[in-house]
C-alpha cells in the first residue's frame, strides 16, 4: 500500500485555519471585512484575553437567512465570486469563502444572523470544526460572530502566539485598519471591558484620524489634494516632515478599500521624502488609492495583505507625485509671507574679488518643496494655520543658533546646518550641470594632492566645471585651481578641492553621476561646513535665513537632521503651566 494519504476534512480545515488564521487578529480582520461586504454601517467588537478568550464582531449589514448561514460555514462557499474570471474584478474584501469555516475549525464558534425582513434570525454553534446545534435566535438585524477558546484543539497553535500585550497591539491595529479604510462606519471597540474606540461614522479620513489619534497628530498632517494620473485616483494626509517617528505605525496603504503592502507603494513613499528625514524617522501616511481592479491582483498572499500590479512602477510615481504635491503646495503656502518678510530687509551680498562673470544661466527642474512643521491648532479649529501672521529675528544664540519669533511661535535655526543646506543645494545644482556663477582667483592656487584624491579630481574635471570649478591638472600630481564657485569665493582651493577628493574617493566613483554624485557633494559640504562660524551681525543672519528659505529643502540638512525647531504657544504656555 502507498504512502500517501487523503487528509481528513477536519485536517484539512486546520491546515487551511493555518493560513488564514495566524493570530487573534486575522480573525477580527476577517470577521470585520466580512461585516463590511454585507454592507453593515456600525461595527461592535468585543476582545477579552487578547483574543484567545474572546472574539465577538457584531453588525447591522444585511445579515442571512437560514440556508446561506450554513452555507457560509462550508469551505469555498461565497456569494462574492462564481468563477476563475471574477478574481480580476475583485471589490470585495473578502472572495475566497475560507474564513468563517477555517476560524470554526480551530474555536468554540457561534453565528448568529437575521435578515431586516425575517422574523426570527439562525444560530449555529460548531465547536472544532463539528456542527454542534443550529436553531432558530431572537436577534437583531444584521450577524453577530462569537470565537470563544482560540486555538484550543490546536495547542501547538496556541503555544506560539505572543505575550499578551503584542497580540493585544496587533488587535488594535486590525481595528484601527479598518476604521481608516472606511472612516464612514461607525465602529466601537471594547478590549477587557475597556472602551478603546468609540468612532462615529465620520465625514472625512481627517475627521477618523483625529478621532483616532488627537488634534495635535491630524494638525501634524498635510491633505493630499485629490490627483488622478495613469488611471489612479489618489488622496489622503501625509505628514509635514518634521512630524515624524522612530516606526512605521502610522503609515496606511489602501488600494481600492483594502489595506496593502506592496514595495512600489513603500520606495514611491520614500522617494517623495528624500533628504528630508532624519536616519531612523518615517512619515506618517494615510493614503487611498483607488484603480481599475483589473490592474492589481489581490489573491497572491494568504491574507490578502500583499497585492501585485500589473504596472507598479505607474503606481509608485503617480503616489510619489501626490505626495511631492502636497508637500510643495504646503512649504509656498508657509514660505510666502516669511521670505517677502525676512528678503525686504536684507541688503545685495557685496561681491568677492574684482568681479563675478556667470558661468551660465538655466531653468532649474521643480523640486518637491516641503513645508516647515506647524504647531498643533488652537483647540476646536479643524485644520493647522500654517501661514504665519509676522516672522522676526530675534538674535543669536551663542553663535550656534538663531531665534525667531512668528505668530504661531518660536523658531530655533541651527546656524551650522543651515550653512550645510544651502552650500549642498548650490554644489548639487553645479555638479548636475544646473549652471553657476565663477569667481576667479586674483592668483591660481597651485598645490598637490595624494595619488588616489588626485585621480578622483581628474576623473571628474568635466563635472567639476559645469559646477563652476576651474581646475586643471599641472604635472604629476599637482593641480592647478584658477576658479571656484561664487558660494565659494573666499575659501581656501586647497582645502575645497582636498575635501572634494576625498568624497569622491570614499564613494569609490571614478565618475560622479547620479546617486555617487549627490553622495560627494554630501561628504563635501560635511568637511567643508566645519570651517563655518555663526553669522557676526544682523545682516548675516538675515542673509542666512534668506538663502535658507531660498532652498528647496530648508528645514533639514543634507543628512535629514534638523535646521529649524518649531516651538508653538500653545506648547509652550503648557510647559509653563498655562493651560
Amino acid at each position: 500500500m502507498g504512502s500517501i494519504r487523503v487528509l481528513s476534512d477536519m485536517v484539512a480545515s486546520q491546515v487551511a485555519a493555518g493560513e488564514v488564521v495566524e493570530r487573534p487578529a486575522s480573525v477580527i480582520k476577517e470577521l470585520m471585512e466580512n461585516s463590511l461586504d454585507a454592507g453593515a454601517k456600525s461595527l461592535e467588537i468585543e476582545v477579552r484575553g487578547a483574543g484567545s478568550v474572546l472574539l465577538r464582531v457584531s453588525d447591522d449589514g444585511s445579515g442571512m437567512d437560514r440556508e446561506d448561514a450554513l452555507l457560509s460555514l462550508e469551505r469555498h462557499a461565497t456569494s462574492k465570486i462564481t468563477s476563475a474570471a471574477d478574481l480580476a474584478t475583485v471589490r470585495s474584501m473578502g472572495f475566497r469563502g475560507e474564513a468563517l469555516p477555517s476560524i470554526a475549525s480551530v474555536s468554540e464558534f457561534v453565528l448568529r444572523t437575521r435578515q431586516a425582513s425575517a422574523s426570527a434570525g439562525t444560530e449555529a454553534v460548531i465547536k472544532g470544526g463539528k456542527m454542534v446545534a443550529v436553531r432558530e435566535a431572537g436577534c437583531a438585524p444584521g450577524t453577530t460572530v462569537e470565537v470563544r477558546s482560540l486555538f484550543f484543539n490546536v495547542p501547538a497553535r496556541r503555544k506560539f502566539l505572543r505575550s499578551a500585550a503584542t497580540e493585544a497591539a496587533h488587535l488594535d491595529r486590525a481595528v484601527e485598519t479598518v476604521a481608516l479604510a472606511f472612516p464612514g462606519v461607525a465602529l466601537h471597540y471594547q478590549r477587557d471591558g475597556r472602551a478603546v474606540h468609540r468612532l462615529p461614522a465620520a465625514a472625512s479620513l481627517a475627521s477618523r484620524v483625529a478621532d483616532l489619534y488627537g488634534t495635535e497628530a491630524r494638525a501634524a498632517l498635510l491633505e493630499m489634494p485629490g490627483t488622478e494620473g495613469k488611471g489612479i485616483r489618489v488622496s489622503g494626509l501625509v505628514s509635514r516632515p518634521g512630524a515624524t517617528r522612530a516606526d512605521r505605525g502610522r503609515q496606511f496603504f489602501f488600494v481600492n478599500g483594502r489595506a496593502v503592502e506592496n514595495v512600489f507603494l513603500s520606495t514611491g513613499l520614500r522617494e517623495a521624502y528624500r533628504q528630508m528625514l532624519e536616519p531612523g524617522r518615517h512619515p506618517s501616511l494615510f493614503v487611498h488609492m483607488v484603480m481599475d481592479p483589473q490592474v492589481v491582483d489581490c489573491n497572491v498572499h494568504p491574507a490578502k495583505r500583499e497585492v501585485r500590479f500589473r504596472h507598479g512602477a505607474e503606481v509608485r510615481e503617480v503616489l510619489r507625485s501626490a505626495v511631492e504635491a502636497a508637500l510643495r503646495q504646503a512649504r509656498a503656502d508657509w514660505l510666502q509671507p516669511v521670505r517677502a518678510h525676512l528678503t525686504a530687509r536684507v541688503a545685495p551680498p557685496a561681491e568677492h574679488g574684482p568681479r563675478a562673470e556667470p558661468l551660465r544661466v538655466a531653468r532649474q527642474p521643480e523640486l518637491p518643496r516641503p513645508v516647515l512643521p506647524a504647531p498643533a491648532p488652537d483647540p476646536g479649529t479643524s485644520a493647522p494655520r500654517v501661514i504665519p501672521e509676522e516672522f522676526r529675528l530675534v538674535g543669536a544664540l551663542s553663535r550656534r543658533y538663531l531665534l525667531l519669533e512668528g505668530g504661531e511661535g518660536l523658531v530655533l535655526l541651527d546656524q551650522r546646518a543651515a550653512h550645510q543646506r544651502i552650500l549642498f543645494e548650490r554644489l548639487q545644482r553645479g555638479v548636475a550641470g544646473g549652471g553657476v556663477a565663477v569667481q576667479r582667483l586674483l592668483s591660481p592656487a597651485v598645490f598637490e594632492l595624494p595619488a588616489r584624491e588626485h585621480e578622483a579630481v581628474e576623473g571628474n574635471l568635466a563635472a567639476l566645471a559645469e559646477a563652476g570649478f576651474g581646475v586643471e591638472v599641472f604635472g604629476g600630481r599637482a593641480l592647478r585651481v584658477e576658479a571656484l564657485p561664487d558660494f565659494l569665493a573666499g575659501r581656501d582651493p586647497q582645502r575645497v578641492m582636498e575635501a572634494f577628493a576625498a568624497a569622491a574617493v570614499s564613494g569609490g566613483a571614478a565618475r560622479l553621476r547620479g546617486q555617487a554624485a549627490e553622495e560627494a557633494v554630501r561628504r563635501t559640504v560635511a568637511r567643508l561646513a566645519l570651517d563655518e562660524g555663526g553669522a557676526k551681525d544682523e545682516r548675516e543672519q538675515r542673509a542666512l535665513v534668506a538663502q535658507l528659505l531660498a532652498c528647496q529643502l530648508p528645514y533639514c540638512d543634507p543628512e535629514g537632521r534638523p535646521v529649524m525647531l518649531q516651538f508653538s504657544w500653545r506648547e509652550l504656555d503648557r510647559r509653563f503651566g498655562r493651560d
